[in-house]
């Protein structure tokens, strides 16, 4: 059974894949998304620190994105790519969760990462609507409101201090860790950043939002916004199958054009390493394109 040979098929279809799509399907390449539809963003209240596209709701992106691309013909397929292999004659061989296989010459993987959240009652239901990871991404909106910073595994150190610049109350929450330096715990204490390093039982809330932090002993913190510092994996499942190089964390290394060290294979957006954020992922998905059009086109001598 022969197969549809794409130019290049696209695994994840957040702003890096899609800015990719377009570049590539504006040189004329035939190009395929495969997208499982789980964005990481998906649960937030507007995408922001994004020029223009500030405060847009994901699915808006998402929509919008998906009429630019339907101009140039680029193909969805929803569904999640669980194997991918190399073949003989320099393609790649890409199977899906519905039975699908999919051939291309080259392969761009924008699979992003899943957030940690922590295993406390509330964290999972308010994660995105008052539970939020990155300040720079959700800072703004929590100004001048009682913000906490929940860090366990990592030292939230540097968190609370950038979020102090936003409000005058200001929380670190360690859930039973001591790793805090005297420098840091003074440096806290002069910017009046109460440490409480008691166990957490609960978050109280109302819909969704956040009221109190409840601690082991009952002891409850007014707190309208949380901010998690724990960190998240990468989803490199597909990197590890095609042998891409990764860092200790799991994140693809990849030069400036966004290639990995296996010839044809690119990675852009979250699970490469760099900033997490959507203006960076999209920014990256667009040099990847760029990249992968010029890759192809040293092979393409004849064109019809």
């Amino acid at each position: 059974m022969t197969h549809k040979i794409w130019d290049v098929i696209i695994v994840g279809g957040g702003p890096a894949g899609r800015s990719a799509a377009v570049v590539l399907a504006r040189c004329n390449r035939t190009v395929l998304i495969i997208d499982e539809g789980q964005q990481r963003n998906s649960r937030s209240q507007g995408i922001h620190a994004f020029i223009t596209r500030d405060s847009m709701l994901p699915a808006e992106f998402l929509q919008a994105s998906d009429e630019e691309l339907l101009k140039y013909d680029v193909q969805f397929r929803h569904a999640r790519v669980i194997t991918a292999r190399s073949l003989e004659d320099k393609g790649f061989q890409l199977t899906d969760n519905k039975r699908g296989h999919h051939v291309c010459r080259r392969i761009l993987l924008a699979t992003g990462v899943t957030d940690v959240i922590p295993d406390i009652p509330g964290m999972q239901e308010l994660w995105g609507c008052s539970v939020f990871h990155c300040p720079f991404c959700d800072g703004w909106e929590a100004k001048h409101k009682s913000i906490g910073v929940y860090s366990n595994s990592t030292n939230g150190y540097g968190m609370a201090l950038t979020l102090r610049r936003l409000t005058g109350t200001v929380t670190l929450f360690t859930d039973g860790a001591r790793y805090l330096s005297p420098r840091q715990r003074a440096d806290l204490a002069a910017n009046r950043i109460a440490v409480i390093s008691k166990r957490i039982e609960r978050l109280e809330y109302e819909g969704f939002t956040l009221k109190q932090v409840i601690l082991k002993h009952g002891e409850a913190i007014d707190c309208d916004v949380l901010f998690v510092n724990e960190g998240h994996t990468v989803n490199s499942d597909l990197l590890q199958q095609l042998n891409c190089d990764c860092t200790r964390k799991g994140a693809a290394v990849t030069n400036r054009k966004q290639q990995t060290n296996i010839a044809g294979v690119y990675v852009a957006g979250d699970a490469s390493y760099d900033m997490h954020m959507v203006v960076v992922a999209a920014a990256e998905g667009t040099k990847a394109g760029v990249a992968i059009h010029n890759d192809l086109q040293k092979v393409d001598n004849v064109m019809d």
